[in-house]
C-alpha cells in the first residue's frame, strides 16, 4: 500500500516541457542535506496506521493537511523512515496542485515535495554514496529501483509544476538548458516499470509526446499509443484518461473523445476504482470542470 496519490500527471505541467529548473539553475538546496536529527522517541507503526487511515477518507485540502502532519511526526522519532518520506513527496506535491491556487503557496509546497523526495531516495545506499560524492538525481537515478519509484515519480513532478506554474518566462527560457536532465529519471522509470501504478510512467511520456511542438519531439500518434498502453496497465485507473483528455485529445481537437473520456471518469465510484479514492476524489472534480468549460478547449 502506498501513501502517495495518483493523480493524473499532472497538470498542465510538468511535462510541459520536462524541464526541471531545480536540476541545477536556482539555490536549492538538495534534500539530503536537509536531514533533521530526531527529536522525539515513540512508534513510528502507529502513526504510519493512522496515516493509512487519513488517506482513506482525504476527500478535502484539510484532510490531506492533516496526513502530512501526521507523516511529519514520523520524521520527527525517524528523519530517514522512507514510508514517511516517500508518502510526504507525493503529499506535498498534490496540495499543490489540486488545493492551492497562490503562487507562492504552490512553491512552498513543490518544494517541499522536491525535498521530500530527494530525502526519500537518499535511503538507496547506491544513490547516497553516489550524491554524495557529487552526483545529481538525473545522474544517480541509474542506480534506483522499484522501490523508488514514487519519489522518483513526484520529483519529476514538482520540478515541473514548480516550472510551469511558480517561475517567470525569463527563468523558464532559461531553464531549458535543464531537460536532459529531467528525462533522465523519467527514463529510469520506464526502464524500471512503464505499467507502475496503472501505467503513470508510459502517461509521463506520453504526455511529453502530445504537449512538446514537433521540433522538440513531439508526436501525437506516439503520444495516442503509449496513452493506450497506461489505459491497458491499468483500465481501472482514473488519471489514464484524464492525461489522455488534457493532453492529447484538446490537441487533435477530437472534442468527443474527449468527452466520452471524461464522462467515463464521473461515472466511477472513487471508493472502487483501482486509483485510491484521494485523488479520485480531485480527478472527477477535475473532469466536471472540464466538461463545464468544453468550449475553452475547443
Amino acid at each position: 500500500m502506498s501513501l502517495t496519490l495518483p493523480i493524473s500527471t499532472p497538470l498542465q505541467v510538468m511535462i510541459v516541457l520536462c524541464t526541471f529548473i531545480l536540476c541545477g539553475c536556482t539555490s536549492h538546496e538538495e534534500g539530503w542535506k536537509q536531514f533533521k536529527q530526531p527529536t522525539k522517541t515513540g512508534d513510528v507503526s502507529v502513526l504510519l496506521g493512522r496515516a493509512y487511515e487519513q488517506l482513506n477518507e482525504a476527500d478535502n485540502r484539510q484532510k490531506i493537511l492533516d496526513i502530512i502532519k501526521t507523516l511529519e511526526a514520523v520524521l520527527e522519532i525517524d528523519p530517514y523512515n522512507y514510508e514517511a518520506l516517500s508518502g510526504l513527496g507525493g503529499l506535498y506535491f498534490f496540495v499543490g496542485v489540486a488545493y492551492s491556487d497562490n503562487k507562492e503557496e504552490k512553491k512552498e509546497y513543490y518544494l517541499a515535495s522536491v525535498k521530500y523526495n530527494e530525502q526519500a531516495m537518499y535511503t538507496n545506499l547506491e544513490f547516497k554514496n553516489l550524491v554524495d560524492e557529487g552526483a545529481k538525481v538525473s545522474e544517480a537515478c541509474r542506480v534506483l529501483s522499484e522501490r523508488e519509484l514514487p519519489p522518483m515519480f513526484y520529483w519529476w513532478a514538482a520540478g515541473g509544476s514548480y516550472w510551469a506554474e511558480c517561475l517567470n518566462w525569463a527563468s523558464k527560457l532559461i531553464s531549458l538548458f535543464q531537460v536532459k536532465g529531467s528525462e533522465k529519471v523519467l527514463d529510469r522509470m520506464l526502464e524500471i516499470d512503464p505499467t507502475w501504478d496503472g501505467g503513470r510512467p508510459y502517461i509521463a511520456k506520453a504526455t511529453n509526446y502530445a504537449v512538446l511542438p514537433k521540433l522538440m519531439g513531439g508526436d501525437l500518434d506516439k503520444a495516442e499509443e503509449l496513452f493506450d498502453k497506461a489505459i491497458k496497465a491499468g483500465p481501472n485507473w482514473l488519471h489514464s484518461r484524464s492525461g489522455r483528455a488534457k493532453h492529447l485529445w484538446t490537441k487533435t481537437k477530437d472534442r468527443e473523445a474527449f468527452k466520452e473520456d471524461l464522462e467515463w471518469i464521473l461515472a466511477q465510484d472513487p471508493r472502487k476504482a483501482d486509483s485510491p479514492y484521494s485523488g479520485n476524489v480531485y480527478l472527477q472534480r477535475e473532469a466536471r470542470d472540464m466538461l463545464a468549460n468544453i468550449d475553452d478547449y475547443f
